[in-house]
């Protein structure tokens, strides 16, 4: 009779032994989950906290590249344009032993510049801060003027360069090897293998370019007779600070920077470098570049805005290869000319005579009518005497005595457009006094090698070394151009063309913004005014920077004399 209560009683503890570990379990399972909660939230804090430290690290890293920009180019820079102003002469006559001096001056400084710029452009480059200017663009051009800006060395090393004839651009139309892409990039690019190749290139050998192209790519080829590339090393020589020797650093000199930068240029326009063993002697360098590029890359129109001076005319581009005049027309564009192409003389003497040409460029072996005989004509003409023309040929300038009187320019093919635009300047600059240029720099003494680089040019210097006083200076008088650092004492270069932007007569200015620092497109929109050239310290010279200024002060003039009111009457 008692026995059932008990079994009850059993059953009711088995009950509550279940519910007991039941309820156990699932405080197991909440503590667990509560656990793994709570190590979520703190790896999601974690995560926080390290992404908001790499952000702080890479904005002190942006604030340091910048600094560094600043800091060490103005300085180098007012050292070597210092250095160059002495080493030519311009200051006075110097004798051999301090000229010997000036000369490994000159030398470490230049050194120096390169390993700076180097390294800062690198970063830049890896970073992503250093966006493509993407054009059109000519590969056999590119790769003569590499040749030309490498001839010295070359020469100095007693190693010949040679552009092989492309079997593509025989055989196809001349746009066979054209390309879209950043042509000071790709340039820099040719040069850095260029230079690379001669320093392991032994004397009297030769280093050759080949350049190819498909439907969809261009193949870029340089190849030396040096010692060649071991193996297992034809992958690292494209790192950071690589030498195939210990020694080549000390011996053939060089940052150790020149590949790394050529990959990165090359990734950032989609394409591919690689290195090859020769099967006899030597190493050849590969790099494949896709035709068209991301149209993301290109600039807008809005940011390359031209402001031409009223009653200015044309300038006409005669050659009769389509693709020079593209590449002429292109930079002529970009500096702000109106530019007429013709491909033949018989079409530029009627061009001239019915336009108002401004001045011309002109190809001297063209079929049919040859560029002589085209100048000649145009002499002989009186509706277009007194058009200046520039020659643009691949003959050298040592023959330019036999057309005194005839040219007033001429600029050798390969061209390099900045001695392109300062032949154009010297030979349209008509101004009726010395142009009015206002240095707008916070460093005393780079202030003085820019004013001194202009001691014998057409132009007076002002100088304002803080933003009121080149306010002030502004206001006393319009200047014609103005030359700007970015950094000032009372405020920054940003500001200042903020307000010449609130001036009705001011707004419109020629500017040159000279800055120790690399420039983003997005902040040259913000300091665009009239034509609006952008230089970096330590990469451009100042005596560069007169030549620049130079070619710009033929359009920038308010008081010019239209060169139509200078020609007979027809």
């Amino acid at each position: 009779m008692h026995i059932f209560p008990v079994l009850s009683y059993l059953s009711l503890l088995t009950t509550c032994g279940f519910l007991l570990v039941a309820f156990l379990r699932a405080q197991r399972t909440t503590r667990d989950l509560a656990e793994q909660l709570t190590r979520a939230r703190e790896e999601q804090h974690k995560d926080k906290l390290q992404l908001n430290e790499r952000s702080q690290l890479d904005t002190l890293k942006d604030e340091f590249i910048s600094t560094v920009s600043h800091e060490l180019r103005t300085p180098l820079t007012s050292i070597r344009g210092a250095l160059g102003l002495l080493s030519s002469g311009t200051i006075g006559d110097v004798d051999a032993k301090a000229l010997n001096l000036l000369r490994i001056a000159t030398s470490n400084t230049d050194r120096l510049i390169r390993l700076i710029n180097d390294i800062l452009d690198l970063e830049r480059m890896e970073s992503g801060r250093a966006p493509l200017q993407i054009r059109r663009c000519s590969l056999r051009d590119l790769c003569q003027q590499a040749i030309e800006t490498m001839s010295a060395m070359a020469d100095s090393n007693m190693v010949h360069l040679e552009l092989v004839p492309s079997t593509v651009a025989q055989a196809a139309a001349p746009e066979a090897l054209f390309f879209d892409g950043d042509s000071d990039r790709i340039l820099q690019v040719v040069t850095n293998l260029l230079s690379n190749a001669i320093k392991f290139s032994p004397q009297a050998s030769t280093v050759r370019i080949h350049t190819d192209a498909t439907q969809d790519s261009i193949l870029l080829k340089v190849v030396d007779e040096g010692r060649g590339i071991p193996a297992d090393k034809l992958d690292s020589i494209f790192d950071r600070f690589q030498q195939v020797e210990p020694s080549d650093y000390r011996q053939r000199g060089g940052t150790g920077l020149g590949l790394a930068i050529c990959r990165s240029i090359v990734q950032q326009h989609g394409g591919s470098i690689w290195a090859q063993r020769n099967l006899s002697v030597g190493t050849t360098l590969y790099v494949m570049l896709p035709r068209t590029s991301r149209s993301t890359d290109a600039p807008s129109a809005e940011q390359h805005p031209v402001s031409l001076p009223q009653g200015e005319g044309a300038i006409l581009v005669c050659d009769d290869d389509p693709g020079i005049r593209t590449i002429v027309s292109e930079h002529l564009t970009r500096q702000g000319y109106t530019v007429i192409e013709a491909a033949s003389g018989d079409e530029a003497l009627v061009v001239a005579a019915e336009r108002h040409v401004e001045a011309i460029l002109l190809d001297l072996y063209m079929p049919g009518l040859s560029g002589w005989e085209t100048l000649q004509r145009l002499r002989n003409n009186p509706a277009t005497a007194n058009i200046p023309v520039v020659v643009l040929s691949v003959l050298s300038s040592t023959l330019r005595p036999q057309l005194t009187g005839d040219a007033q320019g001429w600029v050798q093919k390969p061209f390099n457009e900045n001695l392109l635009f300062a032949e154009l300047g010297r030979v349209l600059h008509q101004g009726d006094g010395p142009a009015y240029i206002l240095l707008v720099e916070d460093d005393e003494d780079l202030a003085s090698v820019l004013i001194a680089s202009f001691h014998d040019a057409p132009v007076h210097v002002d100088h304002a070394a803080t933003r009121q006083d080149a306010i002030r200076q502004c206001i006393n008088r319009r200047p014609d151009l103005l030359i700007l650092d970015l950094t000032l004492p009372d405020g920054d270069g940003f500001s200042f063309v903020e307000w010449l932007r609130q001036q009705p007569a001011l707004r419109t200015l020629p500017l040159v913004v000279y800055s120790g620092r690399e420039i983003s497109e997005s902040d040259m929109a913000k300091l665009r005014l009239g034509p609006t050239e952008f230089l970096t310290k330590a990469k451009v010279q100042p005596l560069e920077v007169e030549e620049l200024v130079l070619t710009m002060v033929h359009r920038i003039r308010s008081k010019f004399a239209d060169l139509a009111t200078t020609r007979p009457a027809t």
